[in-house]
């Protein structure tokens, strides 16, 4: 997906015909919630995205890390991010009660498994090609004029 991302970002975010909401699954064990906490704190910042990007280039550096914690903040300075500011934010634990709500309502809509996406409605599962979100969404715009 993050190859098809920046594409659907270009192609319809940009230009305002569409949004892009991400709801973080808690799956993968007590590191996830490490992990999008980090995120939810780099946005803060304005920097969702690119922490976004960084955990799924790092994942394998992350997961082995012996501080977990000193890994995100060592992340958040390579992303130009005040490393003081994300370590509060990280310390505060500040959106764990959200992000386990979040997860809560996905599981119980029947969310399970990721990567899931839901266009105007339309669920589709599984990591999918620019070509079939273009055709959707472009048969979605096509229909609403």
């Amino acid at each position: 997906m993050l190859e098809v991302e920046p594409l659907l970002i270009n192609r319809y975010v940009v230009t305002g015909k569409m949004r892009i909401v991400i709801r973080p699954l808690l799956q993968t064990g007590p590191h996830a919630l490490i992990a999008a906490s980090a995120a939810e704190c780099a946005n803060e910042q304005h920097a969702f995205i690119a922490m976004r990007t960084a955990l799924y280039e790092n994942q394998g550096t992350i997961a082995m890390a012996d501080n977990i914690l000193t890994s995100l903040a060592d992340i958040a300075q390579t992303l130009d991010l005040d490393r003081t500011a994300f370590i509060q934010c990280m310390a505060s634990e500040r959106y764990n009660d959200a992000l386990k709500e979040g997860y809560a309502r996905a599981t119980k809509s029947g969310i399970v498994a990721r990567p899931v996406f839901e266009v105007n409605g339309q669920r589709l599962i599984g990591s999918q090609s620019f070509e079939t979100f273009t055709h959707l969404i472009d048969g979605l715009l096509a229909a609403s004029k």
